[in-house]
């Protein structure tokens, strides 16, 4: 799944030229938290966020001073944001952009890393849609589990491939047995946190529900499955 199969393509945007009081109006009016900013052309120049406007004159002294208690009138760069009305001044300029076809892993990787809501979709610069945390969030509610075998014998190899590629564990750390559809993993692991994980991984072969996780932590003795699996 790429960019362009979950962003937004209506995408409200603002000229640097208007005033900051018309971008929050704007921003509340369609209860957004960042208006892209393009120039008469329509090429992105910068990003005004609600970040950028937390700082303002319009919200007393308290707001104006940063992080040491000092004031704007220190930082003219800190002064102009406080005080200008051109949203030109206050916007975020050098956003974060990606093409159309960067996928989605990559963009919310970026998200995180970057510590950033929203990522503006450009085509030669020009900007063609936007991806938000929100579009992020569909796509994970939309995802449909991966199906990867059919046959007790090919979900046995493919959470035994899974185990491997995904947790770096060798064939032979964790036994897996499967009896129709359900997979019953025995053995120990180091510690809580890889006995979850190898349950996570195989139930992305096999879905939810599918997984009796018979692990147990450290060096306690391999367990013996209850039940029909064997």
């Amino acid at each position: 799944m790429h960019a362009a199969d979950i962003m937004t393509r209506r995408v409200f945007t603002i000229s640097p030229e208007r005033s900051v009081r018309h971008a929050a109006r704007l921003m509340l009016d369609n209860r957004i938290s960042g208006l892209p900013v393009c120039d008469d052309d329509g090429n992105l120049v910068g990003l005004l966020s609600e970040g950028d406007l937390l700082r303002r004159s319009e919200l007393g002294s308290a707001a104006l001073r940063g992080a040491k208690g000092d004031r704007p009138q220190q930082d003219p760069e800190r002064y102009i944001k406080a005080h200008s009305w051109r949203v030109g001044d206050v916007m975020t300029t050098g956003a974060v952009t990606v093409n159309a076809d960067a996928s989605v892993d990559q963009i919310a990787a970026l998200m995180q890393t970057r510590s950033i809501k929203r990522v503006p979709v450009v085509q030669q610069n020009r900007m063609v849609g936007i991806v938000s945390r929100r579009d992020i969030l569909e796509a994970v509610l939309l995802a449909k589990p991966e199906r990867f075998a059919a046959g007790d014998e090919a979900i046995k190899r493919a959470v035994l491939a899974r185990l491997s590629s995904d947790l770096n564990l060798n064939e032979g750390a964790i036994e897996v047995r499967v009896e129709g559809g359900v997979v019953a993993l025995c053995g120990s692991v180091e510690s809580g946190v890889k006995r979850l994980a190898a349950r996570v991984a195989a139930e992305a072969v096999c879905g939810p529900g599918c997984v009796r996780n018979e692990l147990r932590v450290a060096n306690e003795a391999d367990c013996t499955p209850s039940g029909p699996v064997g």
